[in-house]
């Protein structure tokens, strides 16, 4: 039973909530448990975790990776204070066990935890490991990975594929759903969203790919969800508003608060590749069309695109090659035979890991003994 545990890292949602994930399942099993979080101010973890109710600690780091010079040399001059803060917050807390999940914090919080004899674990939540973890897999005890594919950058003797950990009400929440249940005759119902914060490219291709699909398919009944993040809900709503489509037909939202009721109410999602969007498409055995965003640090969203792709659960258009009637002509079929879409979601479902943060913490347990 875990004590007292350290988890350090953030920056995006990608990283936070797994983590997330992680703490519940150690307060599920003692209640009594101290739990702390490491990141930074400008990280996400600084935005949900308060929320939560964790405790949250910050430490004065920034990138080592991309950017110019200047913004690098910073980073590598930031790193002594940042495990001098590391340290100062370990002394008191006394883990024993600390976690990384990836991200600015967790650098130089591992280490500091390596240099002190405490016990040390990561987590890789994508296919292509990110430069902090690829490097903290050196000092680590354990490796607990979201995909198959990431196995292959780390020792064999420390890894272990256990998916990616969803949050409990998430995971309940899509599970109740139980297996999906396609509806016969002409209809389709589209779920289209990038993360939390939308995705842009998704935003201004999407409303013309609806309107020519509908064109080619005037008997089809047609339904969209389409969740654009804040800064594109307006001019994402005049897109569909300019259009031929039926008002009635077509939702645009800023963000959608009951994800696992959308996914109940879809038959093909359209969306990015980010690691928990893959894990939350497999629980729900949602089929889609993968957008996978091409900036991304080592092109990672194109490797979990492929995780899903190469078992026929999804299909996957680079946005580079986004060609509008080739996805209209895919769509198409799909409508048209419904078995095809059954398959998909069969594949999806069957890669599903909904154990994911029982199995970390187990082995956070034995690290911790």
């Amino acid at each position: 039973m875990i004590e007292r545990i350290l988890i350090a890292g953030g920056g995006t949602g990608g990283h936070v909530y797994p983590a997330v994930a992680v703490a519940e399942e150690v307060l599920a099993r003692n209640p009594e448990a101290q739990i702390l979080f490491i990141g930074t101010e400008r990280g996400m973890e600084a935005r949900i975790l308060p929320k939560l109710g964790y405790a949250l600690r910050t430490i004065t780091v920034s990138r080592l990776k991309g950017g110019g010079l200047f913004t690098r040399l910073l980073g590598l001059m930031r790193i002594p204070v940042a495990m001098f803060q590391s340290w100062r917050i370990m002394a008191k807390l006394k883990p024993q066990v600390v976690l990384g999940v990836g991200g600015y914090a967790s650098g130089p919080t591992l280490l500091t935890a390596w240099l002190t004899l405490r016990r040390t674990a990561i987590q890789e939540q994508n296919a292509t490991p990110g430069f902090t973890n690829r490097v903290l897999s050196k000092i680590a005890k354990r490796v607990f990975v979201g995909f198959a594919a990431a196995k292959a950058h780390f020792r064999a003797s420390k890894v272990l594929e256990t998916g990616n950990p969803l949050r409990m009400s998430v995971k309940r929440s899509l599970e109740d759903g139980g297996l999906r249940d396609f509806s016969e005759g002409q209809n389709l119902r589209l779920l289209i969203f990038g993360g939390s914060q939308g995705a842009r490219f998704l935003n201004e291709q999407v409303p013309a790919l609806i309107q020519a699909f509908k064109k080619q398919h005037p008997d089809v009944q047609l339904t969209v969800i389409h969740q654009t993040g804040v800064h594109d809900l307006e001019s994402t709503h005049a897109r569909y508003e300019s259009g031929d489509l039926d008002a009635s037909t077509w939702k645009v939202t800023a963000y959608i608060d009951d994800m696992a009721s959308a996914y109940a109410n879809a038959d093909l999602a359209i969306t990015r590749a980010g690691a928990l969007t893959i894990a939350e498409l497999m629980a729900v055995g949602m089929p889609s069309l993968l957008v996978p965003f091409p900036f991304a640090a080592d092109n990672h969203q194109e490797a979990n695109a492929r995780s899903l792709l190469v078992r026929g659960a999804c299909h996957m258009v680079r946005q580079s090659e986004w060609k509008e009637g080739e996805i209209v002509d895919w769509l198409s079929d799909l409508t048209e035979d419904r078995q095809k879409l059954i398959e998909m979601s069969r594949a999806a479902r069957g890669e599903a890991r909904l154990d994911a943060a029982p199995t970390i913490v187990d082995h956070l347990e034995e690290l911790a003994a």
